[in-house]
C-alpha cells in the first residue's frame, strides 16, 4: 500500500487542491472509496485520526482524501463548485491517471458530519455513479446546522436557499419530494453513535429514504461524535467493500 501526497490544478475550482491517496501496489482495477472529512477538518484527517490505512493494507481498495475546506461539497451560491469537482472532476482525474476501476460497482463515496452530508449529496444527484455512499453521524439536516452554524459562515455556500420552499441542498426534502430518485442504484448505508446528540437526524434521513423505496441501511452502536466511533464505521466499511 502506497500513500500518496498530491497537489493538482483543479480547473472545477480554479485554485491548486491537496489530496492524501491510499493505493494498493498490484495489477490495478482496484475499487475506490473516496471518503470525505467533516467541518474544520481537511484531506489528512481520516489518515491521521484513524487506521483506514491498516483496514486497507492488502485489499485492493483505494482510497482517497480530498480537502473540502468546510464548503459542503456542493457547488456555492456564493462560491465555488466544490459539489463538480468531488463529484466529476475528481473521480475523472483518479480513473485516467491511476490504475483504478471506472466501473459504478466499483465506485464509493463516504464521509463523517459534514463529510456524510457531501458523500449523500452526490450520491443523491449521481444515481448511476456509486455503489454505495455511507454516512457516518451524518450532518444530513442541513437546515438544523443553518440554526447552529458553529462558528462556520454558511451563506457563501447556500445563501439563503434553505428559506425558500424547494431547496436543492436540503436533502431530505429532495428525497420526500422527488420519486424518480428512487431509481437510484446505489446502497445507502448509515451509521450513527447513540451518545451523538445529532443522531435524530440520521433516524429521519433513515426513515424518510425507507419510505421513498431507496436501498438503505441503518445502524446505531456506542459511541459520540469522533474519531472513536468513526474508525470503527471505516473498518466496516472497508469490510464490506472488500466482500462486496
Amino acid at each position: 500500500m502506497a500513500h500518496l501526497k498530491l497537489t493538482m490544478e483543479s480547473e472545477t475550482l480554479r485554485l491548486p487542491v491537496s489530496l492524501d491517496i491510499l493505493m494498493p501496489q498490484g495489477r490495478g482495477g482496484y475499487k475506490t472509496l473516496y471518503l470525505l472529512h467533516g467541518a474544520g477538518g481537511d484531506c489528512e484527517s481520516w489518515l491521521l485520526r484513524s487506521r483506514v490505512a491498516d483496514y486497507c493494507m492488502n485489499t485492493n481498495i483505494a482510497v482517497v482524501c480530498p480537502s473540502g475546506d468546510n464548503r459542503f461539497y456542493v457547488n456555492n451560491v456564493n462560491g465555488r463548485d466544490y459539489g463538480n469537482y468531488i463529484a466529476d472532476e475528481l473521480v475523472n482525474f483518479m480513473e485516467k491517471t491511476f490504475s483504478v476501476s471506472d466501473r459504478m460497482e466499483d465506485r464509493y463515496i463516504g464521509g463523517m458530519s459534514m463529510g456524510a452530508y457531501g458523500a449523500f449529496y452526490a450520491a443523491l444527484n449521481r444515481p448511476n455513479q456509486y455503489r454505495a455512499a455511507f454516512s457516518y453521524s451524518g450532518l444530513l439536516d442541513i437546515s438544523k446546522r443553518e440554526q447552529d452554524p458553529q462558528g462556520l459562515d454558511l451563506f457563501p455556500v447556500f445563501g439563503e436557499e434553505l428559506e425558500r420552499e424547494d431547496n436543492e441542498f436540503d436533502i431530505l426534502k429532495v428525497i420526500h419530494k422527488s420519486g424518480y430518485l428512487v431509481d437510484n442504484k446505489t446502497n445507502f448505508y448509515i451509521s450513527c453513535g447513540l451518545s451523538d446528540e445529532r443522531i435524530g437526524m440520521s433516524r429521519d434521513c433513515y426513515k424518510v429514504m425507507k419510505d421513498a423505496g431507496f436501498k438503505v441501511s441503518y445502524k446505531e452502536s456506542e459511541g459520540k461524535h469522533d474519531f472513536d466511533y468513526w474508525d470503527s464505521c471505516i473498518k466496516d466499511t472497508i469490510e464490506l467493500i472488500k466482500e462486496d
